[in-house]
């Protein structure tokens, strides 16, 4: 048998390797460049990719209609048939204001995804509101379950707007947990990549069958609101979101896509998104392309959704954004900066009352001050 290396017929000098790591780093760097440029460009234009009629809040609504179908389409697998969730219901305590169940939805035909009700006392109608946790968060930390009185930021969201009277549910997104076979552990002292491997995992599988990973679960959340809107308790024309941190990304997305939702607050997410993707902030932020977090990256997302854009697909219907000077995953000068442009087509049409922003000096937290007097405004709590 033939020895597969066979010497070359002359001896050659190695080329060495600091003129091979200079010429790579060289070549990455205009690469970089080059996309950056692009991106820039890109930000710059964004006003000019969507055409807005705002003579009228029947006109503006028409001329964003197509807008909104290019948001399902980006979002995807929002077309599937409807499947029977045969909702099961836990009952966990009564307590004085309000009763606390679990309760099982499915989903999909093979996804059945929890989620805590609280139902303040009585018959009358009330309004409903999504209470969304964030990265890595549960729905008992959204709402106030917690040994910890913060609850890490939520400051007991959903309880507090149960007390006010709204019918509150708390779905359960992907986040982190124990895998032991695979050998996860998202504890403390792991790290920082080990904290975002189960969206990881799912976004990858996700990517390669052309599915958002993000917009597949939004789909799941509008699947709660046909329960929450089902209920006797609730009035389906009243009702609203509040999210943070993840879940403030879903309080902006899914109303564009959701109609369904009147009033909506979107806590320590809200951004101009593209510096936040790929630019560093310093100590002011972080981005993403500095993080471990590659579910937050989408196909094509800047072509065409900033946030102010996403912003103009809930207008008329009432939107606040919540940013913390402290906080350093939504720095809140970029946001206001956003929110401006965003703002105007509500000015435009003569509704700027119904978009509001709060700029608090606290971090990354549900603040639930302001926020739920602009929801009881709204809702008609």
């Amino acid at each position: 048998m033939t020895d597969p290396f066979r010497p070359t017929k002359g001896t050659y000098d190695p080329i060495p390797f600091d003129d091979i790591d200079t010429r790579r780093r060289k070549l990455f760097e205009e690469i970089d460049k080059h996309l950056t440029d692009r991106l820039d460009a890109l930000d710059e234009g964004g006003s000019e990719r969507w055409a807005y009629d705002t003579s009228s809040i029947e006109t503006y609504e028409q001329s964003i209609a197509e807008n909104r179908k290019h948001w399902l389409a980006f979002l995807t697998e929002w077309s599937e048939e409807r499947c029977d969730m045969q909702p099961r219901v836990e009952h966990i305590k009564d307590y004085d204001a309000f009763r606390l169940d679990r309760v099982w939805l499915r989903v999909r035909e093979d996804v059945e995804m929890d989620c805590l009700l609280l139902t303040p006392h009585g018959d009358e109608k009330r309004p409903g509101i999504v209470c969304q946790h964030g990265l890595n968060g549960t729905p008992e930390e959204a709402c106030g379950f917690t040994d910890d009185p913060a609850g890490g930021g939520y400051n007991s969201c959903g309880i507090r707007l149960a007390e006010e009277g709204f019918v509150v549910i708390a779905p359960h997104e992907v986040g982190g947990f124990g895998k032991a076979e695979a050998g996860w552990r998202f504890i403390e002292g792991k790290p920082e990549s080990e904290q975002y491997r189960a969206r990881t995992w799912l976004h990858r599988k996700a990517v390669i069958l052309a599915i958002n990973l993000l917009g597949m679960e939004l789909y799941h959340l509008s699947r709660a609101v046909d329960y929450l809107g089902s209920l006797d308790v609730v009035d389906p024309g009243r009702m609203g979101f509040y999210g943070l941190s993840q879940g403030g990304q879903s309080a902006l997305w899914f109303p564009a896509a959701e109609t369904r939702m009147k009033a909506t607050v979107c806590a320590a997410f809200f951004n101009h998104r593209m510096p936040k993707y790929i630019k560093p902030g310093g100590d002011n932020y972080t981005a993403y392309i500095d993080t471990w977090e590659e579910d937050k990256f989408y196909w094509g997302q800047m072509l065409e959704f900033s946030d102010y854009q996403i912003m103009s697909l809930i207008c008329p219907r009432a939107f606040m954004v919540e940013a913390g000077k402290l906080d350093k995953a939504a720095y809140w000068e970029m946001a206001h900066e956003e929110f401006q442009r965003g703002k105007r087509f509500y000015e435009d049409l003569g509704i700027a009352d119904r978009a509001q922003i709060c700029i608090h000096d606290g971090g990354h937290i549900n603040r639930c001050i302001e926020s739920i007097g602009f929801l009881k405004k709204w809702l008609n709590a």
